[in-house]
């Protein structure tokens, strides 16, 4: 799988613990209602100091650069845990858009939260090597 090569290498700059959302825990049929649910979930999955950082279609554009800045304030800033959050088939509960920190997006396009996961793990890993001046990103 993809997504488990970007995190092996991720692992050799950060300490990364991935956690899972099931998308509509408790098979509501009403939209909102599953939404409603996958959000009560992503809050219990937060700690009160951690940083939130929700990836949205509708968030700010960030460059390679940036996503790298991000990483090196979470750092200096000494927040305990630097958290990105991928929406779900149906987006961010309205809970989970208060609780978050930063607002940003990987693509002026819809992308599947799938292909989202793999996207944010290969910028992270961009980030990282930005930060330690290796040759991956050019």
């Amino acid at each position: 799988m993809m997504a488990s090569e970007w995190v092996d290498k991720l692992k050799r700059y950060t300490n990364l613990t991935e956690v899972q959302i099931k998308p509509n825990p408790k098979n509501a049929k009403d939209t909102a209602v599953a939404v409603q649910h996958e959000g009560e979930r992503v809050l219990r999955a937060l700690q009160p100091a951690d940083r939130v950082v929700l990836l949205d279609e509708r968030g700010r554009d960030v460059s390679s650069e940036e996503l790298a800045a991000l990483l090196a304030q979470a750092s200096n800033q000494s927040w305990p845990s630097l958290v990105f959050c991928i929406g779900g088939p149906f987006g961010h509960a309205p809970a989970v858009r208060q609780r978050g920190d930063d607002t940003i997006r990987l693509s002026k396009m819809v992308l599947n939260h799938q292909v989202a996961h793999v996207v944010l793990l290969e910028q992270l890993y961009r980030a990282w090597t930005i930060l330690r001046g290796e040759p991956y990103h050019h």
